[in-house]
């Protein structure tokens, strides 16, 4: 299966306006540049666009969801400047990352220039203060674009809440990562434009191939349901564990991941475990799989912002099955199965459905591999975000 998005978002770059000064300098921000399969790759695909000049900061250190530290990894020929900033306080105790802050950066934003700066870190991290102050001290007429994927409306302790409401009131463009997060934002003060543009995945290195279903030790085979993520309490894996429990023989519950769940879970004779795979490897975990599975659970405090491996698994071909928690409905679309959070019973039925039906399995297969490339191929995501772009400056 190819990807019907890519000649399309050719001809994105063919078309439209481009800015009268000539090109446009853009300068991302985040910690996700710091890694080739995420912010480089959305880097890369956006630098292609003639009319883009683009530049890249990425901090020097950040502690990645509180289990490594992680530093920048450079890219290879990327077609755009690359920089790496020192990082202050990038460790905040239980503040954790948000108190970070870049002390060379009005520096930076003085050679660089930007026309407009795409800030990658949610609103109340003390980055985004300190890009909004800085802009409207040293480049009053640079446009602002901020990116959020918070979709609960709580109140957040000091000074974080502060940091939010000054960041939506000065930025010109927010990006949510789904939805609801737009709502959010406006709840707490956001009165500009706005757009929804998901995550992004590399229909290249996630793509169909052969499948590969690795031998494991024990387990009953058969239907290979397959779940990857935290193995935490909130992505809802007891309510996955009784809807596979409940199917019939022969079938096998695949693990990528780590977490407090996995020990209790292996108990079982139906579950299997392939360890904690690096991104760059689940092509080939999810290639041998039946069906992926994201059963999480709305919290007080959490619900799905998005369901990265749901995009993942369809650029491979896999059928997914997903909660209604959070963004999963609106990321999967019609390219899927969505279940009501929390009901075994009803994940057991589509699941059951799947297995009894490989017309069904092949034509999910076929949409979500179409859906993948057409709305979170790394090209689509640059495509939304160049024209995200033109709108901010047509607006000076």
């Amino acid at each position: 299966m190819e990807c019907v998005a890519e000649g399309r978002n050719q001809e994105a770059r063919d078309e439209g306006s481009r800015p009268a000064a000539g090109r446009l300098r853009v300068l991302l921000i985040g910690h996700q540049f710091q890694v080739p399969t995420e912010g480089q790759a959305k880097a890369a695909a956006l630098a292609r666009f003639a009319d883009i000049d683009l530049h890249v900061l990425a901090p020097a250190l950040y502690r990645e969801g509180e289990v490594r530290w992680r530093r920048p990894v450079p890219p290879v020929e990327p077609g755009y400047q690359f920089q790496v900033s020192p990082v202050g306080l990038p460790w905040g105790g239980p503040a954790k990352w948000y108190f970070q802050w870049y002390p060379k950066l009005a520096k930076t934003l003085s050679a660089l220039r930007p026309d407009i700066i795409d800030v990658w870190e949610e609103p109340w991290n003390l980055l985004s203060a300190q890009i909004c102050r800085l802009r409207d001290k040293l480049l009053p007429d640079a446009k602002i674009i901020s990116e959020t994927e918070q979709n609960i409306a709580k109140t957040l302790p000091p000074p974080f809440e502060w940091f939010r409401r000054f960041t939506l009131r000065k930025a010109d463009f927010l990006i949510g990562r789904n939805a609801e997060a737009l709502t959010v934002a406006r709840s707490k003060g956001f009165r500009g434009p706005a757009a929804v543009v998901g995550n992004g995945v590399d229909t290249a290195l996630f793509s169909p191939g052969e499948a590969r279903k690795p031998e494991l030790r024990g387990g009953e085979r058969g239907f290979r349901i397959g779940y990857a993520g935290r193995l935490v309490e909130e992505k809802g894996l007891d309510v996955l564990v009784e809807a596979v429990a409940s199917l019939p023989a022969p079938r096998t519950l695949v693990l990528s991941g780590q977490g407090p769940c996995l020990q209790k879970m292996l108990r079982l004779p139906f579950v299997q475990w392939a360890g904690k795979i690096p991104r760059e490897e689940l092509p080939a975990f999810y290639r041998g799989l039946d069906a992926l599975v994201l059963p999480s659970r709305t919290t007080s405090s959490w619900k799905e912002q998005f369901g990265r491996v749901l995009v993942e698994a369809q650029a491979c071909g896999i059928p997914v099955v997903g909660s209604s928690s959070g963004a999963i409905p609106e990321v999967i679309g019609e390219a899927g199965l969505v279940f009501p959070e929390g009901n075994a019973a009803y994940l057991a039925v589509a699941l059951q459905r799947l297995r009894a039906d490989s017309v069904l399995q092949r034509t999910f297969a076929l949409k979500g591999r179409e859906r993948a490339c057409l709305h979170y191929g790394w090209d689509a995501i640059a495509a939304q975000m160049r024209q995200v772009y033109l709108s901010v400056v047509s607006r000076r």
